[in-house]
């Protein structure tokens, strides 16, 4: 059986290793066997791989956070999963291997007729954008959120659930060439993220300030995005790819009266809330409302050249292929 290993905690591109594994047990009562299909590189993998993350395996160990996958093989006291079904696989249970033996009750069954390869990146960031929106203010209509990396998976997200609730959406990005992107997207405002955006922003909102402001950056980045808040803004930090602090200002913070929260999905007080945002989330990836676009799908035998285009940016996939026949 065909698998991804980390080997040891530091640099993935030379810490994570293609190797052959026995298959696994037949499934025992209350478990199903499961061929995974596809699974995302995430920026919480990348942390596991240098000894970051909550989730801290005892090496060598399988890893990978999220996945899609076919139920191959039913123990018995199944009774609400069929071979066949499309599932998503709960998180942290280390989907980079073709088969694994995994509890039915820790199973989604997913729409039949979704793309795959969409439905492999529905536990993470789809619940996350959901919890974002839904757990530090209560948003109205026409209220204004910014975000940064605008044209992220994530980004994607948070603009299909904020059209939903009718916000305003704000959104930075580092690159010029991406922002007719972020626009067509859903951003009703998209901005180069440098000390110029607080400007342009008063330029087109006149008055109108965003109340909430959701990081996905870290550093200086952290900073500027801070300073397009209104008085008693929100602002939420989430991921932290630059691996800096938190820049904000005091000035903001104090003569704002900012309020900061951090956000994990991890946090044992999302658990319950999960399994309803995962299968939203797929319907709306069924009736295509929300498509995140793939920079490019790698086999797990080609996981270096995967987690170095993962880490240069774009959405990278792995075709796992533990479903074929």
């Amino acid at each position: 059986m065909k698998s991804v290993v980390l080997t040891s905690y530091g640099d993935p591109a030379s810490s994570l290793e293609h190797r052959e594994l026995p298959e696994p047990e037949k499934p025992g009562i209350g478990q199903v066997l499961v061929g995974i299909e596809f699974s995302p590189i995430n920026f919480s993998d990348i942390l596991v791989t240098r000894g970051l993350y909550a989730l801290r395996p005892e090496l060598p160990s399988v890893i990978g956070n999220e996945g899609v996958g076919r139920v191959l093989e039913i123990g018995e006291k199944v009774v609400d999963l069929r071979v066949g079904d499309r599932v998503v696989l709960p998180i942290g249970r280390f989907v980079w291997r073709q088969r694994l033996v995994v509890p039915a009750t820790d199973l989604i069954v997913l729409p039949d007729d979704a793309d795959p390869r969409q439905l492999s990146m529905v536990s993470v960031n789809p619940p996350t954008a959901h919890l974002l929106l839904e757990t530090y203010l209560e948003l109205r209509p026409d209220d204004w959120i910014a975000i940064n990396a605008a044209n992220s998976a994530i980004a994607r997200w948070l603009i299909g659930y904020g059209k939903r609730k009718d916000l305003k959406i704000l959104g930075l990005v580092r690159r010029a060439e991406v922002l007719d992107e972020v626009h067509a997207a859903g951003c009703d405002l998209a901005l180069l993220d440098d000390d110029d955006a607080p400007g342009r922003m008063a330029e087109a909102l006149g008055a109108l300030r965003p109340r909430l402001a959701l990081d996905a950056v870290s550093g200086d980045a952290s900073g500027r995005l801070a300073r397009l808040l209104g008085q008693g803004g929100t602002f939420v930090s989430y991921a932290a790819p630059s691996f800096a602090p938190l820049a904000i200002s005091p000035f903001d913070v104090v003569f704002k009266d900012l309020t900061i929260r951090g956000f994990s999905i991890g946090n044992p007080t999302f658990a319950e809330q999960l399994p309803q945002a995962i299968r939203a989330a797929a319907q709306m990836i069924a009736t295509h409302e929300v498509t995140v676009p793939i920079a490019a799908i790698y086999p797990l035998d080609e996981i270096k050249a995967a987690v170095a285009h993962a880490l240069e940016g774009g959405k990278v996939l792995l075709e796992v292929g533990g479903a074929r026949s």
